[in-house]
């Protein structure tokens, strides 16, 4: 969870970027990045409030594996679902408002039951814990995005 925090005081120091672009690297905006990932994070921990920790039930995924051990995301061959694309131009309002808003949910799901969990629709159940993983696994593979598209 605190790598999350982390994650989010650097999302926020990105602020100022929000329309830089390199299309050798993405096609998508430092902004659009951005959101995407606050999008993920926001509905994930708002998911985790809204399960029956009664019904979690894992279930054995070797990609599920693959990516909690290894955080391998591979650059544009995975796409995400439409809900989870900003949308309008990422502003440093709609940031600043995602980001309380998972600084809010982040502080309130740790009080959840430990079996508190989402589906992913690729990788199945995600418990509380398994879900911080992802959520920052998922928000440092766009990070690193973000990092590169700066660089150039």
């Amino acid at each position: 969870m605190e790598n999350i925090k982390n994650q989010l005081q650097k999302i926020e120091s990105l602020i100022s970027k929000l329309d830089v672009t390199h299309e050798k690297v993405s096609k998508a905006s430092v902004g659009w990045h951005l959101e995407h990932s606050l999008l993920i994070l926001n509905s994930s921990l708002k998911g985790l409030t809204m399960t029956n920790p009664e019904d979690y039930k894992p279930k054995f995924s070797l990609k599920k594996i693959v990516f909690l051990n290894f955080g391998l995301i591979p650059r544009g061959k995975i796409r995400a679902p439409k809900q989870f694309f900003p949308l309008e131009t990422p502003t440093r309002e709609s940031i600043l408002k995602l980001i309380n808003l998972a600084k809010e949910r982040l502080a309130n799901s740790e009080n959840l039951p430990e079996k508190s969990f989402i589906t992913h629709p690729f990788l199945g159940d995600f418990d509380k814990k398994t879900t911080w993983k992802f959520l920052g696994l998922h928000t440092n593979h766009h990070l690193k995005i973000i990092d590169d598209i700066l660089k150039r």
